[in-house]
């Protein structure tokens, strides 16, 4: 009888050890992963998240310059941004929708190839690569803002 209690007590050692374990893990798994990591932080609406300027040499009388900002949106969740473009005095306001799978991607803005243009990219979690996106151009009559490629993910 004491050899069957002594079998029995080993077995329910191994079984209560393995589901102890069994258990620690799973806390430990849930513990490094709250909710809500590893989901990007949307800026809140109204932070410029990207930015430029270069100064506007056509005009020797003047001191302008030609900006442009892009700045969260309300709709910032369906990755909506607005566009402002300074051109010394003259104000242009746009919107740009990012591409559905870009919710991580990092806006940034470079200079075009044209003068007083940027062009608006972006850069995927990883990768250096630039894509092109959306352009604004700008000159003392006007200022123009376009898409210039498309994207899927």
């Amino acid at each position: 009888m004491q050899r069957g209690f002594l079998i029995f007590a080993a077995v329910m050692k191994k079984t209560i050890f393995l589901y102890t374990s069994i258990a620690a893990l799973g806390f430990a798994a849930c513990k490094s992963n709250p909710a809500g990591e590893g989901k990007k932080q949307l800026p809140k609406p109204g932070t410029t998240v990207a930015e430029a300027k270069m100064p506007i040499t056509d005009d020797a009388l003047n001191d302008f310059t030609f900006s442009v900002k892009v700045v969260a949106d309300s709709d910032i969740a369906n990755g909506v941004y607005d566009i402002d473009a300074d051109y010394g005095p003259n104000f242009a306001e746009g919107k740009l929708t990012m591409p559905k799978g870009t919710e991580d991607a990092k806006l940034d803005i470079r200079k075009g190839n044209t003068p007083y243009t940027f062009i608006i990219g972006f850069r995927m979690p990883g990768d250096t690569t630039f894509n092109e996106y959306f352009q604004v151009m700008s000159t003392k009559n006007n200022t123009k803002m376009e898409y210039t490629k498309a994207y899927t993910f």
